[in-house]
């Protein structure tokens, strides 16, 4: 059997459980909360609607203590988010959240992959492997999968294009950088003078969205799907997710969003696609800035 384990029932993680159960992606969706009332409550909604859309995933609340034989654990739970919030604020309300979770399921025998979502995701991603000292091998991030998304919306609405593909890179959030290579409308390049608007659109689109509702729930549910799917099938899919670079584009002792797939074994694999040199450059500062922030966000 399957299993999923999910820990937080917010808007997230249920939008991410719903997803989970329609695309087929697990025999078992298990929600774990603070808020026991709030992850039973959770399933047993989605449990009146998915069967009847064709789901056979079973979702029901549950316990960290039971990962032991989950494909993957999901960290959703995360403080409330507030809007300005800086990454180091995030940091520090969403650290001790991961070390329990993180502390739970490896004493509970967990030994499948670690999927982080919760906020700041790549400094978060970055200390399950840091300061926990989980293999980089079972832990993920969702990083720039859903920034990638929505500058493919961008280029599609801003530029008429009807198809578009993206790949951006960094930090999921103001270190977002854009391989413009590999980022088209309609099979060519994306003009140049339309490059930073679609960037400062793709990074502000996260607060529009919080403005008016809060939070951010669907969109993030699909990278978490797709990055499943991916790990399922192991199809040599290349995703732009939170992962320790161990060198990659001359970069040492940070996590932040490259271009990963899947190995044979279930692991993530940073796939060094060739950059230009300005990409590369700027993939750098950021990792500097992000180690930065990870240092005075611990010390907070």
């Amino acid at each position: 059997m399957k299993r999923v384990l999910i820990v937080g029932a917010g808007n997230v993680g249920s939008a991410a459980a719903h997803t989970i159960a329609l695309r087929g992606l697990a025999d078992e969706v298990v929600l774990f909360d603070r808020r026991a009332a709030r992850a039973d409550a959770e399933a047993r909604d989605l449990m009146c609607a998915l069967p009847r859309m064709g789901a056979r995933a079973v979702v029901r609340a549950g316990s960290p203590e039971e990962c032991a034989g989950a494909e993957a654990l999901v960290v959703c739970a995360s403080a409330p988010a507030r809007l300005g919030q800086s990454r180091n604020d995030m940091l520090v309300k969403n650290a001790q959240i991961v070390r329990d979770t993180v502390s739970a399921a490896e004493a509970a025998g967990f030994s499948g992959l670690y999927l982080i979502v919760s906020n700041p995701v790549d400094l978060l991603a970055h200390l399950v492997v840091d300061e926990l000292g989980v293999s980089c091998e079972r832990v993920a991030g969702t990083g720039t999968l859903l920034d990638s998304l929505r500058l493919e919306d961008l280029i599609r609405a801003r530029l008429g294009a009807a198809e578009a593909c993206a790949l951006a890179l960094g930090e999921h959030g103001e270190g977002l950088t854009v391989d413009w290579g590999r980022t088209l409308a309609d099979g060519a390049e994306v003009p140049e003078a339309e490059r930073p608007g679609l960037v400062r659109a793709t990074v502000d689109e996260a607060y529009e969205i919080m403005k008016g509702k809060g939070s951010t729930s669907y969109g993030i549910a699909l990278a978490v799907a797709t990055v499943l799917e991916a790990r399922e099938r192991r199809d040599g899919r290349v995703l732009p997710l939170s992962v320790a670079a161990r060198g990659a584009y001359g970069i040492d002792d940070m996590t932040l969003a490259l271009p990963v797939s899947f190995g044979p074994d279930g692991a993530p694999v940073v796939r060094e696609l060739e950059l230009d040199a300005a990409s590369v450059g700027r993939l750098r500062e950021v990792a500097r800035a992000m180690r930065e922030a990870y240092e005075a966000g611990r010390q907070g």
